[in-house]
């Protein structure tokens, strides 16, 4: 067999690369997502906004029906899918349009229409397309004149599937025959502007035992709360200036309990937080955003026997080793007050600090602690 001449095999080779390179623009214009079953393509759907989820129909006509049947985020919280702000019949419509379940499901009081909305949110939570929600979310809105609406009752038959719920501008019913949600499977749950007694409160809490984050901001009607919580790992408080708001917080047994955020507001009324036991809390942020003066309330830390108030100690008896990370923002915030914090914090491992618009005094803290200041070239 006579012998390739290298012209011959020069030529083999070129036409072996234009083979491999058709073959690799073949690959690289294969829709391999398409071709994956419904069920999954569903569940991407789901996962997207509202606005985007809609917008996957205009793909291709294997694309067109998966919308339909998908899993809905129903965000109305944003944007809706024209830019426009969607009103209560809009609402209603699309859920009763869309042939698949609703996963998620956010809005507020702008969209209920005339009066309270009370009709129009318990018929949306009534709906059939909402039977397997995973996602809670709505805020009612607070009157100063009328006193805010109560839970809608409809929330309760979500106890087989709600996994996180965010309830605000409402109140919680009162009373010896009224039952507490149950909500078994809840994991993030936020209070925000609602009303409720501290029994009530206690209940909703017990009933949720798999709850790994809580958020209470501006509760009215409950002075005291007590934290007795086994797989909680995220506690955040924002206090109100009212006398009927959150006055003391006590995580009296937390094992799981990683940060602790507690936002203080402009006025906001004198609050204790008292952390009894939490030995994995990692995270500790002290955050206000506003300039405290000395006539308003502040918040009084306290871990076991040490007593933090304004960034001041009022007892050091021990330390607090499990805190690695702390991050303080206050416009008066000082460095003696990061000292203070690092005496009872001594296992830091990082420390972020802000003050978000200047102190009204000038920092003559410099020039006492100028020896600590260390400047690079």
């Amino acid at each position: 067999m006579a012998m390739a001449t290298g012209a011959e095999r020069g030529r083999r080779r070129r036409r072996r690369r234009r083979r491999l390179g058709a073959e690799d623009e073949g690959e690289e214009l294969v829709d391999r997502i398409s071709h994956l079953p419904d069920g999954i393509l569903g569940d991407i759907v789901s996962f997207l906004p509202s606005k985007d989820g809609a917008r996957t129909q205009v793909l291709s006509s294997r694309w067109r029906p998966i919308w339909r049947s998908a899993p809905l985020n129903l965000d109305l919280i944003g944007p809706d899918f024209t830019g426009k702000r969607l009103n209560a019949g809009d609402v209603s419509r699309i859920l009763s349009a869309h042939q698949g379940p609703v996963r998620r499901f956010c809005t507020r009081d702008m969209y209920y229409g005339n009066g309270d909305g009370s009709a129009a949110l318990d018929g949306w939570l009534q709906s059939s397309a909402l039977d397997k929600l995973q996602e809670l979310k709505f805020h009612r809105g607070i009157s100063s004149q009328h006193p805010p609406p109560q839970l809608p009752a409809s929330v309760d038959r979500f106890s087989s599937t709600l996994r996180a719920a965010s309830i605000g501008g409402c109140s919680f019913p009162e009373g010896n025959g009224v039952s507490p949600l149950q909500l078994p499977l809840l994991k993030q749950l936020s209070l925000l502007d609602v009303r409720i007694s501290e029994t009530s409160l206690y209940a909703l809490l017990a009933s949720c035992p798999a709850l790994q984050s809580l958020l209470l901001s501006d509760i009215k009607g409950c002075s005291r709360v007590q934290i007795v919580s086994p797989n909680l790992r995220s506690m955040g408080l924002r206090h109100g200036f009212s006398d009927t708001d959150l006055q003391e917080l006590i995580i009296e047994d937390a094992p799981c309990l990683e940060r602790l955020i507690c936002f203080e507001k402009y006025y906001s009324m004198k609050t204790t937080v008292s952390v009894i036991s939490a030995p994995k809390l990692h995270v500790f942020a002290p955050l206000g955003d506003h300039d405290i003066g000395e006539a308003v309330g502040s918040v009084t830390f306290q871990f076991g026997s040490t007593v933090l108030q304004r960034f001041g100690i009022l007892s050091l008896t021990t330390v607090v080793h499990s805190v690695k990370f702390l991050a303080l923002t206050r416009w008066d915030l000082c460095l003696d007050m990061v000292i203070n914090f690092l005496k009872c914090f001594p296992c830091l491992e990082k420390l972020y600090i802000k003050t978000p618009g200047g102190s009204r005094e000038k920092n003559t803290w410099c020039r006492k602690y100028k020896n600590l200041i260390v400047n690079e070239a």
